[in-house]
């Protein structure tokens, strides 16, 4: 089966768990490539709960569509904050449950793929759902996939979790690019008191177990989760605390590791 490649790189962000902010690290990870000088792609392939429509202020609004010249229509990515995004949260209520099977998982991920308009696209990023289930798999059919991000919280039970997905990235035959820590450690404003609130150490494991790199370390900062609520990502407008330039050394880090990853001309 011949797989498509819609860019340069794609890289899958993926967790094994929820609630371990692997959506915000996809999207301000995708807009700090974006401000290294990268044509970017984001993908939110959690069609379970798709989140990245209100993390990059596109709630509620419908992509339109691009005739082609031998009649097909496309479908036209939102472009914002230096990226190009498409999620099926465009497509459907913000309030739906979305219950579906394997074949229709598939067949919407296909349509997402092959019937939007991306472009010349330097690094692909895709959002994944949690867990191990029927998407990464049928990503893995449909495209060709460079590699893999971990994200991880320092506690020992996302490094559990963390491994599953590793794992089931290993059986899909996808690189590991490396681990991405979430939530590090909170520092009291206007102090150096660091109270490292989920445990600490647990992520520089996880990368020393698989003998890959622990490409970043995102501390647990309110701007970080205040740019996601009002959708106005902490790595475009740098915040307070100068947060974005946690995710300018993480997109530096996976520039640099990822493969093959170039800058415009």
């Amino acid at each position: 089966m011949n797989k498509l490649k819609i860019s340069k790189n794609t890289l899958l962000v993926g967790s094994g768990k929820g609630g371990v902010g692997k959506s915000t690290v996809a999207v301000n990870l995708a807009v700090a490539l974006g401000r290294l000088g990268l044509n970017v792609g984001l993908l939110d392939a959690d069609v379970y709960g798709p989140s990245i429509p209100i993390m990059m202020g596109l709630r509620q609004l419908s992509p339109r569509l691009h005739p082609q010249e031998d009649g097909r229509e496309l479908i036209v990515p939102f472009s914002k904050f230096g990226i190009k995004v498409m999620s099926i949260g465009f497509f459907i209520e913000e309030a739906r449950s979305v219950v579906w099977r394997g074949p229709m998982l598939h067949a919407t991920l296909s349509k997402m793929i092959t019937e939007v308009y991306w472009g010349d696209l330097d690094v692909m990023i895709i959002d994944l759902p949690p867990g191990t289930g029927d998407i990464p798999i049928s990503l893995s059919q449909i495209l060709h996939v460079d590699g893999a991000l971990v994200v991880c919280t320092p506690q020992e039970v996302a490094m559990l979790d963390a491994i599953k997905a590793i794992n089931a990235f290993h059986q899909l035959e996808i690189p590991l690019v490396g681990v991405i820590e979430n939530m590090a450690g909170f520092t009291v404003p206007g102090t150096q008191d660091t109270y490292h609130i989920f445990g600490r150490g647990k992520a520089q494991e996880l990368a020393n177990r698989f003998e890959t790199e622990l490409l970043g370390s995102v501390p647990l900062i309110p701007a970080i989760r205040r740019g996601g609520d009002e959708g106005y990502p902490a790595a475009y407008h740098q915040a307070d605390d100068n947060v974005g330039v946690y995710f300018r050394d993480l997109a530096t880090s996976v520039q640099q590791k990822s493969f093959s990853i170039t800058k415009k001309t």
